[in-house]
């Protein structure tokens, strides 16, 4: 969820994202799949799918004020927050060590470059 957050992508539906079984009675999130990032000038609709069934705001603190219902204590939360924080924060060397063209790291930006990580920067700064 929190990369679905952090990196624009059109293909963010329930499809897309699974639960599993960690003991009985006991579901979690599974990691996200066959998520693309897409630039502003491609997307269409961004974050299809809501964080929970009340909460339809792509935001940081609304993921994090969800964490419990996904069996999450919010310190877990802040935790993977940080990682996957650091991960897409780091796209364009990955980028680059791919040999991708500037003109296809300037079409992308707006994929990776948006509110929601301005967002996780100042929570994961306090």
């Amino acid at each position: 969820m929190i990369f679905s957050l952090l990196v624009s992508n059109h293909d963010d539906h329930l499809r897309n994202h699974g639960f599993l079984m960690r003991e009985p009675g006991h579901w979690s999130l599974s990691p996200a799949y066959d998520l693309n990032p897409v630039p502003e000038v491609d997307r269409v609709h961004i974050n299809q799918t809501a964080i929970t069934e009340g909460q339809e705001e792509a935001s940081i603190d609304a993921a994090l004020a969800a964490t419990m219902r996904f069996g999450l204590k919010l310190a877990e939360a802040k935790s993977i927050l940080a990682k996957v924080f650091t991960a897409v924060a780091s796209w364009r060397v990955a980028a680059r060590r791919m040999k991708l063209k500037t003109a296809t790291l300037t079409a992308y930006e707006s994929a990776f470059e948006s509110p929601v990580m301005v967002e996780a920067r100042k929570l994961l700064a306090q």
